[in-house]
């Protein structure tokens, strides 16, 4: 859907191998700046580019980075299972979340399963979705098999997908691509006016439907696969790579 003619309005990034070196990190504060001044710039004229987020992370953690990054628009948090809108202070579900009782149950099956065996944890903050970590880092490959086994017929009703270093646990109908649309729909920003910058396969759904999409040197294959654009640095130093790119510096 690219149309090289399109004007770039709205950057989405990923936050963890994207703007962050991931989790327990230190935040590169230069990076941090340079992103507020853009959403300052976007500020005094709509005809610049603005910063927001499309991330995995609980909403209380988007505030925090929307307001290291000065971002005035929302921000999409925990795949797409809500918005936070920083203009009113609000957390905002995706409509697909509904009234979350299934979701509820298939969480009681995953937490006996696998949290209460020690086996994982669920990434704390969350709450309309989880992120499962293995205790054991070296577990992770198996978090889908074991998600799925403990989570029997309730499979029906969730979305499971890998991020670099956990699997996220969704409701069915949810992921970041919808979240995208919620933000457009939000928003007022067109999605062929956006550039997706991701590094893992739950990014795809939202990379697919922006018209411009980027990628750092540390994302996975099959990101590589679907961006027009792949930098050759990794997270921090491939977002600066990425914003030069596309003229945006």
């Amino acid at each position: 859907m690219t149309n090289r003619t399109t004007p770039i309005r709205l950057l989405v990034f990923d936050i963890d191998g994207v703007i962050s070196d991931g989790e327990a990190q230190p935040l590169d504060l230069q990076l941090m700046a340079q992103l507020a001044e853009m959403n300052q710039a976007a500020r005094q004229d709509p005809a610049r580019p603005a910063v927001t987020l499309c991330t995995g992370r609980p909403g209380s953690y988007v505030e925090i980075v929307l307001q290291t990054i000065d971002g005035h628009l929302p921000g999409v948090f925990e795949n797409g299972a809500g918005l936070y809108i920083p203009e009113n202070y609000r957390f905002i579900p995706h409509p697909a979340v509904g009234n979350g009782l299934d979701f509820e149950a298939a969480e009681r099956r995953l937490e006996a399963a696998l949290v209460k065996t020690d086996r994982a944890f669920f990434q704390p903050g969350k709450q309309y979705s989880h992120s499962i970590y293995a205790y054991n880092p070296a577990d992770t490959p198996a978090l889908m098999d074991w998600a799925m086994q403990a989570l029997g017929p309730l499979q029906e009703t969730v979305e499971l997908a890998y991020a670099a270093s956990c699997l996220n646990v969704l409701p069915r109908g949810v992921d970041k691509g919808k979240g995208l649309e919620f933000l457009a729909s939000q928003t007022g920003y067109a999605l062929e006016e956006m550039l997706g910058v991701g590094d893992s396969d739950i990014d795809l759904p939202f990379l697919a439907l922006t018209g411009y999409s980027a990628a750092p040197a540390n994302a996975n294959q099959a990101v590589k696969q679907a961006v027009q654009y792949i930098s050759p640095y990794p997270t921090v130093d491939g977002v600066r790579d990425i914003l030069d790119h596309f003229g945006l510096t």
